[in-house]
């Protein structure tokens, strides 16, 4: 009789520690996903801004930030 409520406790113990890995799985790759968007959005910003070509004219630049501002 003990013997089999440690079986049934072992079970349902090992039940709960995959339940939780699984879990603890999810929320790694939801992180790992949440990241590798954060960083696709920075290359294509960074992308942005070295196709600007607004060359040395301080003037250029102000005028070029001022529309921008605008938008």
């Amino acid at each position: 009789m003990l013997g089999r409520i440690k079986l049934w406790l072992a079970a349902a113990g090992a039940f709960v520690l995959a339940l939780g890995a699984a879990y603890w799985r999810g929320r790694s790759a939801e992180a790992a996903a949440a990241e590798r968007e954060r960083l696709e959005g920075y290359v294509e910003t960074r992308k942005r801004m070295d196709e600007v070509d607004t060359g040395d004219d301080p003037g250029v630049l102000r005028d070029w930030l001022k529309d921008r501002a605008n938008r």
